[in-house]
């Protein structure tokens, strides 16, 4: 990618994307795209406010109240997201740059990983929207005939979040428009190229107006605005839980359909009898994989007694030759995290578990050596001898920080496991079949990798969180409404 000159990024600013028009805010303010990697500026975007939000919720409300596309056939639909993927395919390379720069995800991962399910967001639900479920249902004495249907929601307000903007983006969106809603997409500020250039793309592929409307800006009043607008009739959000919270208290007062899908402080279980080798190095992709900021990393690391020691020196041995480097650099493993203040964040979680007394086997600092200093790096950090009551193995840190636990039982590792206020996902490590359908009965967490960590089938079994790690689920149904029709026979 070095080869390719990139200076089309800083041409011009990125313009918000309302009712199928490009255009500056009617304020006329920009704000800066920062690159964790140096914290320079890389480029520029209108910055949005309250009145955007309202003109792209008129839009969107006109193109589903009167506009052709809630009243295509999902077949018709189906095509329009054929388009984008289609587009999308083409100019891999550009959005794996964007990622990058962006938000300091490594492109090799981008490319290999987030493109490839970006692109499959739209090739499955193009296909998902000309089978979109229904049922016929048995009633009373045969006098009625009763069937139930899934229709589309409306206006939906969707908003990202900055860790996976372009994979999240295509998820979410080509299952709102396969569904036949509208919607509103509200970037994260610290994750906006991707889904600014993204709109192009629904541009080119001819999409009505209004359907698709982009929205960036880094006002907080940007969220608050779409979820309060009486005329949204769904608001969707993937984020952390205490935005979640205020996301449920600014829609109460219009009652809409709320979906959050939110953190996670995801346990990771190795049993005695687990592949050592295999699980070493999913644990480590587990947790270390976009610099720790997915939401279902697994940053607590549950040991059993008897292969802890074992287990640690091979764990410590392979995260101390991950890389540390330039996200364009193919070899790179670890990149940098979003942002000065989220850098300061994580320093801070390491500092506390240094107070609570766990202790640092490698790692904990941040990178200091140049050209590396100038951008938020921090190296991967394992911490030992913690207790489950710590604030590093309750709460999200959301950086390349893994605490490790020790048990001695099975019943002990899955009290340990299940000891936090989230439930997004697990990982169970053992060759017993019995044991890890056991433990993964017990786990509540809404994914489950058994032998593994992480899951490409994201779009084929849709989840939901547990406990604060969300309500909604996940999927295209969580973007529609039921409707149950009883006609009285004879």
């Amino acid at each position: 990618m070095s080869t390719i000159d990139w200076n089309w990024i800083q041409s011009k600013p990125y313009q918000l994307f309302i009712d199928g028009i490009f255009r500056a805010g009617p304020e006329g303010g920009l704000f800066d795209i920062i690159n964790p990697a140096t914290n320079r500026t890389i480029a520029t975007a209108c910055d949005g406010t309250r009145a955007d939000i309202d003109l792209a919720v008129a839009a969107a409300r006109d193109a589903f109240d009167n506009g052709p596309w809630p009243r295509l056939t999902g077949k018709e639909r189906g095509r329009y997201l054929g388009r984008v993927a289609a587009l999308l395919d083409a100019q891999r390379e550009k959005f794996a740059f964007l990622e990058a720069v962006d938000v300091g995800k490594t492109v090799a991962r981008t490319l290999d990983y987030a493109l490839p399910q970006a692109i499959d967001g739209f090739e499955y639900y193009a296909a998902k929207a000309r089978n979109l479920g229904g049922e016929i249902r048995p009633a009373p004495e045969g006098r009625f005939f009763n069937y139930r249907v899934w229709e589309p929601m409306g206006v939906v307000g969707e908003i990202l979040p900055w860790n996976g903007p372009l994979m999240m983006a295509c998820h979410k969106v080509a299952a709102i428009l396969a569904a036949g809603n509208t919607v509103i997409i509200k970037p994260s500020e610290h994750g906006s190229l991707s889904n600014l250039e993204l709109a192009k793309l629904f541009a080119e592929a001819d999409f009505p107006p209004g359907v698709v409307n982009v929205v960036a800006g880094q006002n907080r009043e940007l969220g608050a605005r779409l979820v309060e607008h009486p005329e949204v009739d769904m608001v969707s959000l993937t984020g952390g839980t205490e935005t979640g919270k205020k996301v449920l208290r600014q829609a109460a007062n219009t009652v809409k359909k709320v979906a959050l899908e939110l953190g996670g402080k995801n346990p990771n279980i190795i049993f005695a009898d687990a592949d050592i080798d295999e699980a070493v190095q999913w644990a480590i992709y587990g947790a270390f994989a976009d610099q720790g900021q997915i939401c279902v990393s697994g940053s607590r690391l549950l040991l059993h007694e008897s292969i802890y020691e074992q287990f640690l020196e091979s764990l410590i041995d392979k995260v101390s030759r991950l890389k540390i480097g330039d996200t364009m650099d193919d070899t790179t493993d670890i990149g940098p995290v979003i942002t000065r203040a989220h850098e300061k964040k994580i320093l801070d979680y390491i500092a506390l578990g240094r107070q609570e007394g766990a202790r640092i086997v490698l790692g904990g600092h941040k990178v200091l050596d140049p050209p590396l200093d100038q951008g938020n790096y921090i190296e991967p950090t394992i911490f030992i001898e913690a207790t489950p009551a710590m604030g590093i193995a309750q709460d999200e840190i959301f950086g390349p920080v893994v605490t490790v636990l020790r048990f001695k039982t099975d019943e002990e590792a899955i009290q340990i496991a299940n000891d936090v206020s989230y439930g997004l996902a697990a990982g169970i490590w053992t060759r017993d079949i019995d044991r890890a359908l056991r433990t993964a009965g017990h786990m509540r967490a809404g994914q489950i990798y058994l032998n593994s960590y992480f899951s490409p089938a994201m779009l084929d079994s849709p989840t939901e969180g547990h406990k604060h790690s969300g309500i909604g689920g996940t999927g295209i149904h969580k973007y529609m409404q039921e409707k149950s029709v009883f006609v009285r026979l004879g």
